[in-house]
């Protein structure tokens, strides 16, 4: 008696023991921490059961049936964890998961209350006909969750040591440890009875009790000295999917005939795919252009949800085991932030020293010249000129910078109309006029004026006509909306159209100002295009092509500045058919 007593009362200890383990555990922020938590705390219950029941009677075969079939399944959920399987999630998945073994709880339930072979005593605790008539069944059903369960905790013991011999930063001795804690209850279960039937029930009891005790200790050292979670096996084993979807740039896998294997959930985002549509369909499906077009090194020019973007391509080929070249890997980076920013930057460096000292001259000129007996009044004009360009300079790289802002539902004629409101009180020798109808955009409202209005004025400002007109009009597309800006005017310069099409300046060729730059980063924060075509029978045509389903990039041009900066923001320069007339006001 007194040995059985001292097993109850190791056995309590030890799962006391364990359950402060499992709430240790579960304080951790690894993933398999929590499943680990869950199982050392299922082995707490059955240790505290153990020691309440002493191996004796109804409960204790309950506690057995409990123990042989919870145990196994929490030792899989913790070696799915700690390997990288997904659990599954949706609840028939789940139901199909635990079925067998609830089926074994409900035909071990009727077994041990229905039947005197499993009860101590000779008549059975529970007389009731009908559990007796399915006693049966229900040890079919036992028997069934038992060889589950079973088979479970040999796949989940496969895996736990797979996983620790796999590498080498894990304490080899984790495979037996972890094994026993989670083997040991089922292990009891199965032979503890037959050392009680041979020896005395204290016997049993006490090796059950040591049994948790070394259960409670392995547990102690496996998160301890032995190092469980000092490191994440689950990063090296999950699926392909999941590892696309962990990279935040574009990703496609296409074979050497141009389809796609594989693509990440960014790609599916970006070009508004899915992956069951996208998946063995040409890459020009999904991103506009065939892999031809994306070469190692380049910058392509991609048309987004957001609109048209700027991506830098890096292209590695995909080989087997035996060094045959399979397919292509295509990472796809969205630098239309970065490579707008570096152009504002050498833009504005260029045109502002250029202005600042040609104006700085200018002032320092006349004010000598004043000195020296010129003429003050037209001295004093030409100061006052070059001041107010230094100042308009400034306003107009304020401007700039305030391009990149929220995204919002936009009212197309009503932006227009301010706009041309607000340029023809400066040129009321232009006659201007708006044809534009009542398209929504969900875009950058100042980006978008920005660029308007730069466009419009400088159809005003270059025009040399003697009857000058300016035309605003729009026109709904598939996929967008085209607005249009037609003049009457001499033309944007050829040298012009190939500044803004190279996307860069040097001491050669380069833009006369800042309007059409302006223009060109407010499309570009908008998430359109900007395109020149000739008016018939003189003038231009000057296009903003812009999205209408979704914003632009205004948000990753105001604040982004990382990613990779090759290339520049191609703007396409065609010769589309465009006209205009003037119409009175």
């Amino acid at each position: 008696m007194q040995l059985l007593g001292a097993g109850r009362l190791v056995a309590g200890v030890a799962g006391v023991a364990l359950a402060v383990l499992a709430v240790l555990a579960h304080t951790r922020r690894e993933r398999a921490a929590t499943s680990y938590a869950v199982l050392l705390g299922c082995l707490a219950v059955t240790a505290l059961c153990a020691a309440v029941t002493a191996h004796t009677g109804v409960p204790y075969k309950l506690v057995w049936l409990g123990t042989s079939l919870v145990v196994p399944l929490a030792l899989a959920l913790f070696a799915f964890d700690y390997y990288g399987i997904d659990v599954p999630t949706g609840r028939l998945a789940r139901a199909v998961t635990v079925a067998p073994a609830v089926a074994g709880a409900v035909g071990g339930t009727v077994v041990v209350i229905a039947t005197p072979q499993m009860s101590p005593g000779a008549t059975a605790p529970v007389t009731v006909p009908v559990l007796a008539a399915t006693a049966g069944f229900a040890q079919t059903l036992l028997d069934a969750g038992l060889y589950y369960t079973t088979a479970v905790m040999l796949v989940a013991v496969g895996l736990v040591v797979r996983t620790v011999l796999r590498y080498d930063r894990l304490d080899a001795r984790l495979a037996p440890v972890v094994a026993f804690v989670g083997v040991w209850p089922w292990a009891a279960n199965l032979f503890v009875p037959e050392i009680a039937a041979a020896t005395t029930l204290g016997v049993g009891v006490a090796s059950v009790a040591g049994g948790y005790t070394l259960s409670a200790v392995g547990a102690a050292a496996a998160v301890g000295p032995l190092g469980l979670f000092d490191t994440a096996p689950m990063a090296g084993n999950v699926g392909p999917e999941v590892v696309l979807d962990s990279v935040e740039d574009c990703v496609v896998v296409v074979d050497d005939a141009g389809h796609v294997l594989r693509l990440n959930a960014v790609t599916c985002e970006t070009f508004g795919v899915t992956r069951a549509a996208a998946t063995a369909g040409p890459l020009s499906a999904v991103v506009g252009v065939d892999r031809t077009a994306l070469t190692d090194g380049t910058t392509a020019e991609l048309e987004t949800v957001d609109g048209l973007r700027q991506f830098a391509v890096t292209r590695s080929a995909v080989r087997d085991r035996g060094d045959a070249r399979r397919g292509s890997v295509l990472l796809l980076r969205d630098v239309t932030a970065r490579q707008t920013r570096e152009q504002r930057l050498a833009v504005l460096n260029r045109t502002l020293r250029h202005n600042l000292r040609n104006d700085a001259s200018s002032i320092v000129a006349n004010a000598e010249l004043i000195g020296d007996g010129g003429d003050p009044e037209t001295c004093a004009d030409r100061i006052v000129d070059a001041t107010r360009e230094l100042v308009d300079a400034a306003e107009r790289a304020r401007e700039i910078d305030r391009i990149g802002g929220e995204q919002t539902t936009v009212a197309l004629s009503e932006v227009s109309e301010a706009v041309v409101a607000e340029v023809a009180a400066d040129y009321p020798e232009v006659s201007f006029t708006t044809a534009v109808p009542d398209v929504q955009l969900v875009t950058d409202r100042d980006a978008l004026a920005v660029a308007l209005r730069n466009v419009v004025e400088n159809a005003a400002e270059h025009n040399d006509t003697q009857a000058p007109f300016v035309v605003v009009s729009a026109e709904e597309t598939g996929d967008g909306v085209e607005l249009a800006v037609a003049d009457n005017g001499p033309g944007v310069p050829e040298h012009e159209r190939a500044v803004l099409d190279a996307g860069r300046e040097d001491q050669l060729s380069h833009a006369s100002g800042l309007g059409l730059w302006t223009a060109q980063w407010g499309v570009t924060a908008a998430g359109g295009r900007l395109r020149f075509s000739e008016n018939d029978p003189r003038g231009t045509v000057v296009t903003l092509s812009l999205p209408t389903g979704t914003g632009g990039a205004s948000d990753d041009v105001a604040s982004d500045t990382s990613g990779d900066a090759t290339g520049s923001v191609a703007s396409d320069v065609s010769d589309t058919e465009a006209s205009a007339a003037p119409v009175d006001e």
